[in-house]
């Protein structure tokens, strides 16, 4: 885990007063990763899926086609990216609820939450289905 993953993960759990758990990255060479989630959306949650949301970030100096890579939670709800390059140095929203696809926000278009409020697992996966980045669960005091 980069530097910069880490302190933005130690920075979600200072915030949510959660125990820091070190995310798994599988691909260490993999300069994308997932570097923030917000699980809990403002209630009533199913009037603000669009705040329910995992950002990945392309921390390399090279765009990445993301095309049949995936997203998914510990009940393999799953998100599949079409046609999507994350362009070098930037970052993605995927938010859970409807709205119009850009080159910072993509949304599931789901009419339920899918990340569970207690924690959960965000797992990336490449076209191969390799795990690229997986976002801990254990949220302890969230």
């Amino acid at each position: 885990m980069s530097i910069q993953t880490y302190a933005w993960t130690a920075i979600l759990a200072i915030f949510l007063g959660a125990t820091l758990v070190q995310a798994e990255t599988v691909d260490d060479e993999s300069t994308i990763s997932i570097t923030n989630v917000s699980f809990v959306a403002p209630s009533p949650e199913k009037e603000n899926l669009n705040d329910e949301w995992v950002e990945i970030s392309n921390l390399g100096d090279m765009d990445e086609d993301l095309t049949g890579w995936t997203l998914e939670d510990e009940q393999n709800h799953t998100y599949m990216f079409q046609g999507f390059i994350l362009k070098a140095g930037a970052s993605v929203k995927i938010h859970t609820g409807v709205g119009n696809d850009t080159s910072s926000d993509l949304y599931w278009n789901k009419n339920t939450s899918i990340w569970n409020n207690n924690g959960d697992v965000a797992t990336l996966k490449d076209a191969s289905e390799n795990v690229i980045f997986s976002y801990p669960k254990e949220l302890k005091g969230a």
